[in-house]
C-alpha cells in the first residue's frame, strides 16, 4: 500500500467522522446530529488513526477505538472514502489499530454493526470477528449486530 498512518486532530479527522455519519444516516434512513466526539478517541480513552496517501496527502480513511472496559475496547469510526475502497485500506487500518490496542493492554475488541452495512459485516467476519450478544448501549437497538475479536498479544 502506498500510504502512511497519522494520528491527528484536525479537519481531516473530523471529515472522516462527518462522512461516516452521513453514510450511516443514508443507510439507516434517519437524520440526526453527529454524536461522535473526537476527544473520545484520544488517549487515555481511545485512539484514532488516519490512512493518508503518500504523495498526495489525501486522507483515505480512518479507524478508532474507545475504552469499553479495562480489557475491552470498542471499535468505531471505520470509514474509507469511496475513491479508496476495494484497495484493502480498511483491512490495513484494522491491523494497525489492533496492534495499538494490544500495546495499550486490551485483550479484545468489540463493535456494533447492522444489516444496512453488509460490506462492514463481511470485513469484520473476514478479519476474525465473531458475533456476540448486543452489549452496552446497543442492547436496546433492534438493528444491532455485535461482534468481538480476541486481540493477540503476539502481534506486537
Amino acid at each position: 500500500m502506498n500510504f502512511r498512518w497519522i494520528v491527528t486532530h484536525d479537519s481531516k479527522s473530523q471529515s472522516c467522522m462527518d462522512q461516516l455519519w452521513l453514510e450511516i444516516q443514508n443507510r439507516y434512513g434517519f437524520q440526526a446530529p453527529n454524536p461522535m466526539v473526537f476527544s473520545d478517541f484520544l488517549p487515555p480513552r481511545g485512539r484514532f488513526l488516519l490512512a493518508e496517501e503518500l504523495g498526495t496527502n489525501a486522507v483515505m480513511g480512518s479507524v478508532a477505538y474507545t475504552k469499553f472496559s479495562d480489557t475491552q475496547c470498542e471499535l468505531d469510526s471505520v470509514f474509507v472514502f469511496p475513491s479508496f475502497r476495494k484497495l484493502k485500506v480498511a483491512s490495513s487500518l484494522l491491523v494497525e489499530l489492533e496492534k495499538q490496542s494490544a500495546k495499550d493492554g486490551y485483550t479484545s475488541m468489540i463493535l456494533r454493526a447492522g444489516s444496512p452495512q453488509p460490506e462492514a459485516i463481511a470485513l469484520y467476519k473476514n478479519y476474525g470477528f465473531y458475533e456476540i450478544p448486543a452489549f452496552g448501549k446497543w442492547t436496546t437497538d433492534p438493528t444491532a449486530i455485535c461482534f468481538e475479536k480476541k486481540i493477540s498479544q503476539t502481534i506486537l
